[in-house]
């Protein structure tokens, strides 16, 4: 289970399902969702890197303001927290199925 780091922690309670079409993964948390591509990069030695490519999360951020009004501030807090908690909720995913060659 994610361990939220952020202090705030607006998306505790937040279950999103991954799913993933080829190199794509998309979480979704039901009023949006963040997209994925998961990309092998370097010349000698290859490494696996998941690169956000879409990201539309304005309801979920709409849904914390109605709970809790945020300020500039907060939103930049809340883009962040999405951030981290998609991506980890992609790396577990990936972990889960035991993936890749």
């Amino acid at each position: 289970m994610y361990e939220n780091t952020f202090p705030t922690g607006y998306l505790n309670n937040e279950k999103p399902s991954v799913i993933q079409s080829g190199e794509t993964y998309v979480v979704d948390y039901g009023m949006g969702t963040c997209h994925y591509v998961l990309t092998r990069v370097g010349n000698r030695i290859k490494q696996e890197v998941l690169i956000m490519t879409h990201c539309d999360m304005s309801g979920v951020i709409d849904e914390i303001n109605k709970k809790s009004p945020l300020n500039e501030g907060d939103l930049n807090k809340v883009n962040m927290e999405i951030r981290e908690h998609s991506l980890h909720q992609v790396e577990m995913f990936i972990r889960g199925r035991g993936h890749h060659q």
